[in-house]
């Protein structure tokens, strides 16, 4: 064979490798896609959240997604649909210009160019990619739920109100967390009704301050025994009828106030800090992604017994430096000091879940010791939303949609909410090791220069 012979042929079969080997490896890529996303408001990734509600889907989906061709938007919407075609073989979607197909938009009510429009089961919504992705899967979920699910919340106990919008005693801003989780929320007195509705997904008693009834506290005992979800948030100073009746399951709430020192605001009272997850962590907290802030919460110990088909589920707590003691051993300054022979060494409970095993019926009551980590001021701090609509989802058996949930931050604005530990460090860096760091050196180069003239 001659020379010539020979290096056609090592030409030809190296090219050919070559061509294999790009094939095999735009495979592997195709199959195993991972992307690095590094805008601030992650633009090019899905949230945990959307991604399960997509994945969960049990019946098909339509999406219509209304563009211009010209416009710059139209890669983040095919981006969008693309990702979330990739996670169920029940979403499928069509790109459709407005401009070319004028009497399909005016059919699918699409007068503006980024709306996107879903239909399952007859059912049909549109949202708009503006909105941003909570409004997208919020739209999602509205066309796949099977039925409307209601959140009561009790009244003629003192309990906050939704209506109200005053900074540190309204509620208001919690009517647009549950209509953002696709749930419909209404009022409910126990002594009109006289019992809980059956539609009702979730009953909430919200800070509650005057005493019970014989004949409601039964009305609540025979919903959950029935296997409905109740939620009580109570507060120092609450509604002191309801601490023997959730005695019965095993929830037990002294008279008693968590402090934490250490997880404090930075500068802040110990009575209002970060709190923890306990040492088993609730599915509640697991798409949760900042710290919740607790203010004069109540310690809540909830104990098991199968014995009596409870089931018993710690979920906050505060950290081991922290205690908890009597009101009343709080200055208005609102600092207190730990007594071992008098206050509770931490970590101490402050929120708990039991499940009521009845027959093939499972009822539910989560007790959290603040109503006020949800009014107007703390709502949207630290964890605390997430916190409460994760607690509504765990309770009204959607599970599948607890995943992290987009980002409210504004782009390129990030809130750092830092503890009185975590505060302690830059304080000392610009305060002490920084202008030591110049002092010294500025002695330093004086007695240097003085020395070599």
């Amino acid at each position: 064979m001659s020379a010539n012979l020979r290096n056609v042929i090592k030409l030809v079969l190296g090219t050919v490798g070559c061509f294999a080997l790009l094939l095999a490896l735009q495979a592997i890529l195709t199959n195993n896609n991972h992307r690095i996303d590094l805008t601030p408001e992650k633009k090019f990734t899905l949230s945990p959240r959307t991604e399960q509600i997509v994945k969960n889907l049990q019946k098909d989906v339509q999406a219509l997604a209304f563009i211009n061709s010209d416009r710059p938007e139209n890669f983040f919407v095919e981006d969008m649909m693309g990702r979330m075609a990739s996670l169920s073989k029940h979403f499928h979607h069509t790109i459709i210009d407005m401009n070319r197909n004028p009497a399909l938009a005016r059919q699918y009510n699409a007068v503006q160019y980024g709306t996107l429009v879903f239909e399952s089961d007859g059912q049909r919504k549109g949202s708009l990619l503006s909105s941003g992705e909570s409004a997208v899967a919020l739209t999602l979920l509205q066309v796949t739920r099977n039925k409307e699910k209601t959140i009561y919340f009790l009244t003629g106990h003192g309990e906050g109100s939704l209506d109200n919008s005053v900074l540190q005693d309204g509620y208001s801003k919690l009517r647009g967390a549950i209509a953002d989780e696709t749930y419909h929320e209404k009022t409910l007195s126990l002594t009109s009704s006289g019992g809980v509705p059956e539609d009702a997904s979730v009953a909430v008693i919200l800070g509650p301050k005057g005493p019970f009834l014989s004949t409601e506290l039964s009305a609540l005992d025979a919903y959950v025994q029935r296997g409905g979800a109740l939620f009580v948030l109570i507060d120092v100073n609450g509604s002191p009828s309801l601490v023997p009746f959730l005695a019965q399951y095993n929830i037990h709430i002294p008279d008693v106030v968590a402090v934490d020192p250490t997880k404090r605001l930075y500068a802040g009272e110990i009575i209002t800090y970060r709190v923890s997850a306990t040492a088993k962590t609730h599915p509640m907290l697991l798409s949760v992604n900042a710290p919740p802030i607790f203010s004069l919460a109540r310690v809540v110990e909830v104990r098991e017994d199968l014995a009596k088909g409870i089931i018993a589920r710690p979920i906050l707590a505060t950290s081991g430096e922290g205690f908890a003691t009597a009101a009343n051993n709080i200055s208005q300054a609102g600092t207190a000091t730990f007594v071992a022979e008098r206050d509770i060494p931490g970590p101490v409970p402050i929120a708990g879940e039991i499940a009521l095993k009845r027959d093939d019926k499972l009822g539910r009551i989560a007790v959290f010791g603040d109503a006020d980590m949800l009014n107007n001021s703390l709502l949207d701090q630290g964890g605390n939303r997430d916190l409460f609509v994760n607690a509504i989802n765990w309770l009204a058996e959607d599970e599948e949609i607890l995943g992290e949930r987009p980002t409210r931050e504004t782009p390129f604005v990030t809130t750092l909410i830092l503890t009185d530990t975590d505060g302690r460090w830059p304080l000392t860096m610009s305060t002490v090791v920084l202008p030591g760091l110049f002092f010294l050196t500025g002695v330093a180069v004086f007695l240097w220069r003085r020395q070599h003239g």
